[in-house]
Formats: C-alpha cells, structure tokens, sequence
C-alpha cells in the first residue's frame, strides 16, 4: 500500500471518499475535528478562488461518488489528487492549508503495520542475531513475521530476536 500524502488526504477528505476507504480498511475512521473541517472549509474556498475548475470537479465527486469507479480517466481519487498537488505546487495558500489539514488529520488515521524478516529462506545453515521488529507507537493493526518459512539443511544459530508494539 503506498503512502498516503497530503494532497491525496485531502483530496479523499474533500470528495468523501475516506469514508469509502475506512469501509473497505473494515474501520470506522474518526470524527473530524472542528479544526480540521475549518482547513477542509479554507482549501475549498481557495481552491475556488485559485482553481475553479479543480475545485467544480471535486464538488462534483462529492455528490457522485459513482463517478470515482465510471470514469477513472477524469474523477478517479489518482487524478484528482494530482490536480490538487498541481496546484498546490503552484499556490503556497493552497500548500499551506493542504499541509495543515493533513498534519490535522494523519494522526487519527488508523495505522497499519506488516513487518517481514527473514522469510523465505533456503539455505545449508542459518545465523541470526540481534534481529528486531518495533512497530511504530499508535500502530492499529499490527503483523510481524520472523524467521517464517525457513528451510535450512543443517544448523540453525538463533541469538537475541524481537518483536516490539
């Protein structure tokens, strides 16, 4: 799964689609704060004021989400949120409040974790040590796997391995 980034956070906001992401991470996501819905209500009047015509086609997937899935090429949640980095990129406003609603909301985003070492591995012997996975704090849903489907024809020296939440 890629890295959510700002504009993409904020284009999910604006358009209401985070609400569908949550649904199919199997989470409920949290209510927003009054903060962060007076960052959504500033980027959306400067997006009006600098980008009308990016800010009437995110209007437009609020109201028909179906659009997100019928035509990708236009609404989808990629190209959307190019369009907001684009002008983002542009406008230091539109930077600023993007950033700001984004540092609002990221925290109370659940937070998933796989974590994966020493999988897969074929050899005649195996050493290991001082091995550790450590989750990062406030981590949701957390999957960590060592040393799991391992094939090792003779010795196997294991030495000092963690796994941390």
């Amino acid at each position: 799964m890629e890295t959510l980034t700002a504009t993409a956070i904020a284009t999910l906001l604006l358009t209401k689609m985070i609400e569908k992401v949550g649904e199919k991470m199997g989470e409920k996501l949290p209510e927003l704060g009054n903060k962060a819905l007076e960052q959504m209500g500033k980027l959306k009047q400067a997006l009006w004021r600098k980008a009308p015509e990016t800010a009437s086609t995110i209007e437009r997937v609020t109201y028909q989400p179906e659009l997100v899935e019928q035509q990708p090429e236009e609404f989808g949640i990629e190209v959307l949120t190019a369009k907001l980095e684009s002008v983002a990129n542009a406008d230091s406003e539109v930077a600023e409040v993007v950033e700001a609603l984004a540092a609002e909301v990221m925290p109370q985003l659940p937070l998933k974790v796989v974590q994966e070492m020493g999988v897969g591995i074929k050899a005649k012997s195996l050493t290991a040590q001082d091995l550790t996975q450590k989750a990062k704090s406030g981590s949701t849903d957390v999957n960590q796997k060592m040393l799991k489907d391992v094939e090792v024809e003779a010795d196997i020296n294991l030495g000092n391995l963690s796994q941390k939440v």
